[in-house]
């Protein structure tokens, strides 16, 4: 009997020990948890300076940056040094307004990619191409408790959560989610990655001026609703109005979604007023799949009219591959962009600001259309980005070519 009255006496002891333990660990493991939202930034930094719009091109500026964006992309121009990546399983939510859409697919990819070289978790969360489902998506990535949202959505349309995340120490990083690349205090982006659209539209610009010889005529077509058409716009017609011997004939507004509906009469307007030979230059090459179609239609020719255009899909890849009437396009990164969104994880986590780099534009040609990742139809320069990424986050000195 006294053996067992000892007995329950030395286990309540011992489960008052145990529980005092538990909760000296849970309140270290708290006062850890409260560390680490204290040191991550979530609330962005300045907003870099807007980008700045050239006004006029010579032929001979266009032919030489026509020569320097085809090149391939060897050289990294990105970060060297930064924080390393802190220690532990964390999870990170990719916030996709389309999971349907290809580069949202490929900037996830970069992302997980990143993530898994960390050993780090990304949970998707699929808006389904509508603004209630990607606020749905949102709500859901914040229920999960990241460390971070990445998203490509547009920002504007997410305010309520992003002020949420930022309130609850969650940066979120946006890939194309605003027009502008860098921090976005007024939309609450700890950083926006994408393309210098000014750089884009220069970039067509050029090559119309260059391979025109400088005697381009030129049609614009654009969609109005988006702020980023509009400057990228501004930034390719400027130059062309501009050129003496060459000729804007026309800025034509079509909503993306109509393109379907309205592009056989719009062509077909276009080869009335203008004849069969001029180019056309666009913010996106959603529109050309359509444009081409009613040109082949109309008897067109591929030697006569030449579409230039901006962020290559699979589609873009295809008809200046096999030459049809899109002769050149500017592409944005794929997984790059997500690797650079894992940086910038990590540097607010680290309370830094983010990386100041925007990937140099790249311009796909019919001789390059199979280089820098375009055998598959994506832009992946040949720079060994990872390489020096992981350099960074892990603290290493690996030989990245």
């Amino acid at each position: 009997m006294m053996r067992g009255l000892f007995a329950r006496a030395f286990n309540r002891a011992n489960a008052r020990m145990t529980i005092k333990a538990a909760a000296l660990i849970g309140a270290a493991f708290a006062s850890s948890h409260s560390m680490a939202e204290t040191a991550t930034r979530a609330a962005p930094f300045p907003a870099w300076p807007d980008p700045v719009i050239k006004d006029t091109l010579s032929v001979d500026e266009a032919k030489a940056i026509v020569a320097e964006r085809t090149k391939p992309q060897t050289e990294w121009k990105g970060p060297t040094d930064g924080p390393r990546a802190p220690q532990g399983a964390f999870t990170i939510a990719y916030v996709s307004p389309d999971q349907s859409y290809t580069p949202h697919v490929l900037w996830g990819k970069g992302v997980e990619e990143g993530a898994k070289a960390l050993g780090w978790k990304v949970i998707t969360f699929d808006g389904r191409g509508s603004v209630s489902g990607t606020l749905s998506a949102m709500q859901q990535a914040l229920a999960a408790n990241p460390a971070a949202i990445i998203t490509p959505a547009d920002a504007n349309a997410l305010q309520n959560p992003i002020k949420d995340a930022v309130s609850r120490h969650i940066p979120v990083i946006g890939i194309h989610a605003t027009a502008f690349p860098g921090p976005h205090p007024d939309l609450g982006l700890y950083m926006n990655i994408v393309s210098n659209p000014a750089e884009i539209g220069q970039t067509e610009a050029a090559y119309v001026i260059a391979m025109s010889d400088g005697k381009a005529q030129n049609i614009h077509m654009v969609d109005n609703s988006y702020a980023i058409a509009r400057f990228k716009a501004k930034a390719t017609t400027t130059p062309i109005a501009n050129c003496s011997t060459c000729k804007m004939l026309e800025t034509i507004n079509m909503p993306l979604g109509e393109a379907s509906a309205r592009m056989t009469p719009a062509i077909s307007g276009l080869l009335g007023r203008y004849g069969d030979s001029w180019w056309m230059t666009t913010c996106c090459d959603g529109y050309y799949t359509n444009a081409a179609a009613a040109l082949r239609a109309a008897g067109a020719s591929t030697s006569k009219i030449k579409l230039v255009g901006a962020d290559a899909p699979p589609s873009a890849y295809d008809m200046i591959r096999n030459g049809g009437f899109e002769v050149a396009s500017v592409p944005e990164p794929s997984s790059l962009f997500g690797y650079e969104a894992v940086d910038a994880v990590i540097r607010a986590m680290a309370g830094k600001e983010p990386a100041h780099f925007i990937q140099p534009t790249f311009l796909i040609i019919k001789s390059n259309v199979d280089s820098e990742g375009g055998a598959k139809n994506e832009f992946v320069p040949s720079n060994n980005f990872a390489c020096h990424y992981l350099n960074i986050w892990k603290g290493t000195k690996n030989p990245c070519g």
